[in-house]
């Protein structure tokens, strides 16, 4: 949900597209995601580590878009 509004966001303020870097560490059968974006020459991190990928590129979304 916040990472579509974050590029919708980015289309329609003709902003570069956000990308995403995204770290993995942990065991493979317990992984943990941590994403940060850049969007606009700004960088944002999620907070904490997240349990999937998805839930990690949406934690700095949703701070960017707060």
């Amino acid at each position: 949900m916040y990472k579509n509004q974050l590029q919708e966001l980015a289309q329609r303020s003709c902003f570069n597209l956000p990308s995403y870097t995204c770290i993995r560490e942990g065991p493979d059968h317990a992984p943990r995601f941590k994403a940060t974006i850049n969007f606009n020459g700004e960088i944002f991190e999620s907070p904490q580590y997240c349990s999937t990928l998805r839930q990690a590129e949406h934690s700095p979304a949703e701070l960017r878009l707060n």
